[in-house]
Formats: C-alpha cells, structure tokens, sequence
C-alpha cells in the first residue's frame, strides 16, 4: 500500500526535472522518470501477489476490467495495421501494470481512504507549488508544473474527491481541513483560466450539490461558480468563446480557431478510417493535412482523437468503460449501508462526480492517458467491490 501511495502523491509532479531519470528504458520506454520505476516495481509485486494467490478477487473480474481489456486490444490491432511504432502503445501498456497494482493495492475500505485522501492531499500540495512556479515562469496557473489545461482537468477530478472525504469525517476539525482544501481547488481551476477545466468544474459543482442537497443547492452552486469566475480571466476567456462583439483575451481567439479546425479535421479523419483509425499517436501526423493549419497538433479532444487514431470501436469500448464506471460509483452511492460503513457511499459519490466534471473536460485536451484518471476507474472496481460485500452482508442480517 505504502509504494501506491507514494506514487499517488508524485503523480502531479511527473514532469518536475528532479524525478527524470533518463531518455529510455532498454529504447521502449522513453522519458523514464520516478513514477514508472515506481509503476513497475508496483506491478510486479502485484503479479507476484496474485500468482501467490494472496492478490484479493481476480482482476478481470469486474466489468470495467474487461472493457479496458477490449479496449487495449483494439489499440494493439490499429498500432499492427497501422505500423505504429512501439513507443506508441507504451502508454496503454503501462496501464496494463498500473491496474493490477491499484486492485492488489487496496482491497479493504480503510485502502481506499488512504488513496483518497493521498489524492487529494497530491492536488492540495501541488497548488502552492504551482503558484510557486508563477513567479518564475509567465503564464497561467499550472505552467512549470503541468500543461495548465491538463492541470485543470485533473483538479477538477479531485474536487469533489475532498468534499466527500469532509462529509465523512466526524470531527469538525478534519471536515473543516478536508473543506478547505476543496475549496483551494476549486480557486485553482479558476486560476488555471482554462475553459475545458472551468466547464468541467460547472458541471461536477452541479452534480455534486443536486446530489447531496437537492436542485436548490445546484442553483445556488452554479451562481456561485459562475460569479466567481467573470472577474477572473477564465470568466473572460470563456465569455469570449460565445460572445464576438467584444475584443477577446489575447490568445483566446487563436485558440479557438486551432479548436474549430482541429475538429473538423479529426471527424475527416474518421471519416477516412473509421474502423482501425490511423494508428495510435499518429493524430498529430496527419493533422496538418486534415486541418489546414500550418502546425502539427493533437485533437486536444479525448475522444475525437481516440476514434480517429484507433477507430471508432475503440471510442465505443472507451465510453462504454466511463459509463460503467460511472454507473458502478452510482449504484455504491445509493446503498443503505450501516453506520460505520456509510462513508463508501459518500466516497462513490465524489468518485463519480470528479469522473463526470473529468470527462466535460476531456472534451478540449487529450485526457486518455492521464494517470488520476485511471486511478479512479480502476478505484471504481474497488467500490463495485466493498459495496458489494456491504449488500450481501446487510441482506444476509446479523
């Protein structure tokens, strides 16, 4: 457990120079840093559990595990028809290790406080860091740390993440800390000025309070939200993107732009291979020639460019996994459970929250590679899991 939470807690700063290693790893890996020697240690501890039959429940027991299985193949077979080159799948393959090691890892619901709480704890430290970073390089909140957009998305996963771990508290103090520390994130997102992020965050804001409070508290979250915002930059980049009879924040209209035919382009693209895609990581190579611009670009949309890449299937595979996910933390939340166990539910509930603000915001970055994301479907199989045991041990009574 304590190797998982170490990695948990360096999973922002990936990109920090201090934790690179080296260029390659025997020339598959590239870009070694701390966090994959950490992975794969992880890994093979979790395979040495799991042959020692001591690994917990089989791995590919629940759904989610086995869409994420269909969906991996479905990338190996467009990399093979599309010559991809091996440092292309890489990063699937890497989540193939990072799974078993999250599922061997936590196993009882004290685990999976621990995740959580080292999750949001990560997030929490990396803000004052981030701002650290301001002053020393020009941009917007996240730059020296993260691509700010990137920053934003993962924040906007964790949120709902420390207001859950506050419900579940029974001291004032920890729900006051775990509160605070939510709200520092929320404040973060606004500072990152990115609209992907901010959208997200409006609708994980409206999720999270119809479902704790009712549609009241959703309306007063959305004024809150949105009042916060307008005198903030990401109030005005967003009032731009919708608005054309005012002068827009510098950047914002290029941006736009590169968005517009970067879209249209990626659906050209799958239009063109609809099945197979063009091969993984290869959306940046055709992207001049599909989109007209003069730089090479990512989709800088998660599932535009899963489905022109690796086909439409894949896209399928992929939003079938959310949905399950999803669903899964759904019906966790909604259990009746004892009272010393009704902490699971709030935790589903944020869970599922912070992957539904993640996937609105998946819509303008590239997010299938982000590790907290899988971090949380994969801790969704855990849910599935305890919340399972608590349903059969309340049906069968005392």
């Amino acid at each position: 457990m304590w190797l998982l939470l170490v990695t948990i807690l360096i999973m922002p700063f990936e990109m920090n120079p201090h934790l690179y290693l080296a260029p390659s790893l025997l020339g598959v890996i590239y870009d070694l840093t701390l966090i994959k020697i950490l992975g794969m240690i992880g890994a093979a501890w979790a395979l040495m559990k799991i042959i020692s039959g001591s690994g917990g429940e089989p791995v590919f027991r629940s759904p989610q595990a086995r869409l994420f299985a269909a969906l991996l193949i479905g990338v190996l077979i467009s990399a093979t028809l599309n010559s991809s080159a091996l440092w292309a799948i890489v990063k699937y393959l890497a989540l193939v290790m990072f799974m078993p090691f999250v599922l061997t890892s936590v196993q009882t619901r004290e685990d999976l406080r621990r995740v959580i709480q080292a999750a949001v704890l990560a997030m929490t430290i990396a803000v004052p860091y981030a701002m650290w970073q301001l002053t020393r390089w020009t941009g917007r909140l996240g730059v020296g740390l993260y691509e700010t957009n990137y920053f934003a998305a993962n924040l906007v996963l964790i949120i709902p993440l420390a207001f859950a771990l506050a419900a579940s508290e029974r001291t004032a103090g920890k729900r006051l800390l775990w509160a605070a520390s939510g709200l520092l994130l929320i404040v973060a997102v606004l500072m990152t000025s990115s609209r992907g992020g901010y959208l997200g965050l409006l609708v994980a804001g409206l999720v999270y309070a119809y479902r704790r409070w009712g549609p009241v508290a959703a309306g007063a979250a959305l004024i809150v939200l949105l009042l916060a915002a307008l005198p903030m930059e990401v109030g005005q980049r967003a009032v731009a993107t919708v608005a054309t009879d005012r002068p827009p924040p510098p950047g914002v209209e290029e941006s736009t732009r590169a968005h517009k035919a970067l879209f249209w382009g990626g659906l050209r693209m799958v239009a063109d291979a609809p099945i197979f895609g063009v091969g993984p990581q290869r959306f940046r190579d055709y992207s001049r020639r599909y989109s007209g611009l003069g730089v090479d670009y990512i989709a800088h949309n998660t599932y535009l460019e899963l489905a022109a890449e690796a086909g439409v299937p894949v896209l399928v595979l992929f939003l079938l996994l959310v949905a399950t996910a999803v669903g899964t933390l759904g019906r966790a939340a909604r259990l009746n459970y004892a009272d010393e166990d009704r902490a699971l539910g709030v935790w589903a509930d944020g869970l599922r929250t912070g992957l539904i603000g993640f996937a609105v915001a998946g819509l303008f970055i590239s997010a299938q590679y982000e590790k907290p994301f899988w971090l949380m479907i994969f801790l969704s199989i855990v849910v599935g899991r305890l919340a399972t045991r608590q349903a059969a041990a309340l049906a069968n009574g005392p």
